[in-house]
């Protein structure tokens, strides 16, 4: 497994409050030396960073052999882990959970309205 907590330490170079509010001049002349593009590049790193772990993540969940997902009960007969419920929305089957009004299931009505067009 590739995921793991963000910790304090990882993000504290990240950290955009100690960054000037516009560029400034180089060091060389007293500033501190940041360009537009190098803030640019410092307020995207944490995003970036945040990204790369929630995908990290994302991979862990789905793996398709020993990933959480096989782990995590849905309580959904249908569907009885969060894989097997992953892999139905994947392969566009998510109407098959979803409920009507009249307690039918989404799919159930929307072949039933099939039907009645023929």
């Amino acid at each position: 497994m590739n995921s793991k907590k963000i910790t304090e330490d990882e993000i504290a170079n990240m950290r955009v409050a100690s960054l000037p509010t516009r560029p400034t001049a180089p060091a060389a002349f007293g500033g501190r030396g940041y360009t537009a593009n190098e803030l640019k590049a410092a307020f995207d790193k944490l995003p970036l960073y945040i990204i790369e772990c929630i995908n990290r993540l994302i991979d862990d969940i789905s793996a398709e052999d020993g990933g959480v997902a096989e782990e995590i009960k849905t309580g959904i007969p249908e569907a009885p882990t969060l894989k097997a419920f992953l892999d139905d929305v994947k392969n566009g089957n998510l109407s098959a959970y979803l409920k009507t009004c009249d307690g039918r299931t989404l799919e159930e009505r929307l072949s039933a309205l099939t039907k009645s067009n023929d």
